[in-house]
């Protein structure tokens, strides 16, 4: 098969390196061949992360190429724009959390934090398949904005784009959460399902 490439963004502390362990693991148990990279920059105090998961094919090194990645699934628009720019293929589907976590150069006021319609204006520029929501909000509905990872996993999966079935994430999500925290998180998986019909459409 053709490998699948997903370029995960955000700040730390968004859940973004969990959700990169979890499309890799989903790859494993569905029987696929996968490579994951990770970057951090002062991941612990709201600097960026970018996660690298390339799923089938033959791929021998986790980083994807520019403009190669079929997928972006970003948690903070400025850096899911700034990575999309730079990693989504033409045409390639874009995933946006539109609730903003201001980035460290923003919150010691270095730089002001960039206008959101210029930011989505970019990367149209890429694709004309940007799904953009606040998945934070939707966390907060199911019970925790810590679950803003798991509502975007639940938007990805209900695209169609990724290489096996939901079934497949779901029981990998099960797997990686504590008992005490697997309600909440089908909860917000769900809506993250809802919320990629409802604007996708």
């Amino acid at each position: 098969m053709k490998t699948f490439k997903i370029v995960i963004s955000g700040v730390g502390g968004q859940g973004t390196l969990l959700a990169s362990r979890i499309l890799a693991e989903a790859s494993i148990s569905a029987g696929l061949h996968v490579k994951i990279g990770e970057t951090y920059g002062m991941a612990q105090r709201g600097g960026p992360v970018m996660g690298h998961i390339q799923i089938g094919g033959a791929a021998h090194n986790p980083q994807i190429r520019k403009g190669e990645a079929d997928a972006l699934v970003g948690f903070e628009p400025a850096e899911a724009s700034r990575r999309g720019v730079t990693y989504l293929k033409d045409g390639g589907l874009a995933l946006v959390n539109t609730r903003v976590t201001a980035p460290v150069e923003v919150i010691s006021g270095m730089v002001p934090y960039p206008d959101m319609g210029e930011l989505m204006a970019l990367l149209s520029k890429v694709t004309d398949r940007v799904v953009a929501f606040d998945a934070t909000s939707l966390a907060e509905e199911a019970g925790d904005p810590i679950a803003t990872n798991v509502v975007m996993l639940g938007a990805l999966t209900e695209s169609g784009e990724l290489p096996f079935d939901e079934e497949t994430v779901l029981t990998t999500l099960r797997d990686s959460l504590r008992p005490r925290f697997l309600e909440l998180n089908m909860r917000a998986f769900d809506l993250g399902r809802k919320a990629y019909r409802e604007v996708a459409s």
